[in-house]
């Protein structure tokens, strides 16, 4: 075994992307790529609490409730707003006038899981990390500027989902596809 252990590490770039509406617990809609990702954050949330007595800290607790989960992308993909949304786009006219439109109104945002994938550099391997069930939590600027991509940026708040799962770490020896739920074969 090297440094990195038995095989999927290190891992390098953010390969793959992809959301699906939560539905229940392991049945989620069609999973959708995200375009152009650039990155994808998760971090861990805790309750804690540290014990005091006798002029120093006797025991402290941490346990997980959450996740904090940043995406960023390119462009503005309406399969993607419909999923965080829970908003559906329309679509009118024919080519070569077609026009598709996305409503945002006081819609309550619907959960959904993501999965990334990031490839090791040591071997055939990869790493995924799946959220099983988040939601936006923050409001977020979609919007255009003089010689830029327009490159969104959302933040999300994972709760507990499938069998409690907050967020699921997996190493591949063999490089897998990105799928949600992940498949285990």
């Amino acid at each position: 075994m090297g440094i990195f252990g038995d095989f999927g590490n290190p891992t390098f770039g953010l390969r793959d992307l992809k959301i699906a509406t939560w539905n229940s617990a392991a049945n989620y809609g069609t999973a959708v790529d995200i375009p152009s990702a650039q990155l994808y954050e998760v971090s861990p949330q805790t309750v804690n609490a540290q014990l005091e007595g006798d002029d120093v800290i006797t025991a402290t607790h941490a346990f997980a409730i959450s996740s904090q989960v940043r995406i960023r992308f390119g462009s503005v993909p309406l399969e993607v707003l419909q999923i965080l949304t829970g908003n559906t786009y329309d679509s009118y006219g024919t080519t070569p006038s077609r026009i598709r439109s996305l409503v945002i109104d006081d819609v309550s945002f619907p959960y959904f899981g993501i999965c990334g994938k990031a490839i090791s550099t040591e071997d055939s391997g990869d790493m995924h990390i799946f959220v099983p069930k988040l939601k936006v939590l923050e409001g977020f600027t979609i919007g255009f500027q003089y010689g830029q991509f327009s490159i969104p940026e959302i933040t999300c708040m994972a709760v507990p989902g499938i069998n409690n799962k907050i967020v699921e770490y997996i190493l591949h020896e063999t490089a897998a596809s990105v799928a949600i739920p992940p498949v285990y074969s």
